[in-house]
């Protein structure tokens, strides 16, 4: 799973939009509709009803939302915690002026 899918998810979910949420994240509508359907085979249940206008999420897909959110806020918080691969190259880029010389 790509974590662009969980992306295109909430974007989805906030917007309630195929259209305009493909234009939010830079695709086409088709290859931001053929994400979602990549993304909901992979979890092995629907997530949008894609019938009812504006676009809803199935019960399964409020729930999988929640659970999107929480991972893609876990995965940006664990990018600026001490110790994590970036904070440890940046400090050690400060503290070792040749490095990347």
């Amino acid at each position: 799973m790509d974590t662009k899918w969980l992306e295109d998810f909430v974007s989805l979910a906030e917007t309630r939009s195929f259209s305009r949420s493909a234009q939010l994240r830079h695709v086409t509508q088709s290859a931001f509709s053929r994400r979602i359907q990549s993304l909901e085979a992979w979890a092995g249940f629907k997530l949008v009803d894609r019938s009812a206008y504006p676009t809803r999420l199935t019960l399964a897909g409020a729930t999988f939302y929640v659970q999107a959110q929480e991972i893609l806020l876990s995965l940006q918080s664990s990018r600026t915690q001490p110790g994590s691969p970036e904070t440890a190259q940046q400090g050690e880029a400060q503290t070792n002026p040749n490095l990347g010389q």
